[in-house]
């Protein structure tokens, strides 16, 4: 049995909950709080010396990051495939995803930063100075979707990988956006897909 060591609201749990509901794998849900700081136990630490969520144990392997841990999923459970059989496209999925977790990381994170806290401190320059930064790197994925469904395509692990992100970019207001029309299309075929409804 698969063991998933989760925090219900962590992006990096969610991506990996999402290629298991590809995949249709049974699993069980071992919670972390990491508000509790159970994450920096020493038992934990023995999993990830990280200290951070997701740890997913199959069988006797360990493992940590969820991109990594999606690509070991896809692999030791092929079907159906979330990584297309070319191996040019197969590159590509990995440069959007690290295009979609590096890229985005910083203005993302200055927004989210700035947005928890109340609403008296936060300086209405900085939101609207990330929201733009975040609109304009957007723009090489509106470019790359083009009309095909998906970001490469058919359904792969960057559409696995950059969900919780957009979702989160959805509730601050960053999309759906009139500048990125296909994006904004893509974001409501994604919330319909079985496999993310599990982390709505």
């Amino acid at each position: 049995m698969i063991k998933l060591y989760d925090f219900k609201s962590s992006p990096n749990c969610q991506r990996v909950k999402v290629v298991l509901a590809e995949k249709n794998l049974l699993y069980e849900i071992a919670p972390i709080d990491l508000r509790k700081g159970e994450q920096k136990s020493s038992e934990y630490l023995k999993l990830n010396p990280y200290g951070k969520v997701p740890v997913l144990v199959d069988d006797s392997t360990a493992l940590y990051e969820s991109c990594i841990i999606n690509e070991y999923l896809n692999e030791k459970y092929p079907n159906p495939p979330l990584m297309p059989a070319d191996l040019g496209k197969r590159a590509k999925v990995r440069i959007l995803i690290d295009y979609g977790m590096a890229r985005l990381d910083g203005p993302y994170q200055k927004l989210r930063m700035e947005l928890m806290k109340d609403q008296k401190e936060q300086d209405p320059q900085v939101v609207d100075a990330a929201k733009s930064d975040l609109r304009k790197l957007l723009q090489h994925l509106e470019s790359e979707i083009g009309d095909h469904p998906y970001l490469c395509g058919d359904f792969s692990l960057v559409d696995a990988a950059l969900i919780p992100r957009f979702i989160r970019l959805e509730g601050f207001g960053v999309l759906p956006d009139a500048s990125l029309p296909r994006l904004g299309s893509y974001l409501q075929r994604m919330k319909e897909r079985p496999s993310v409804q599990v982390i709505l």
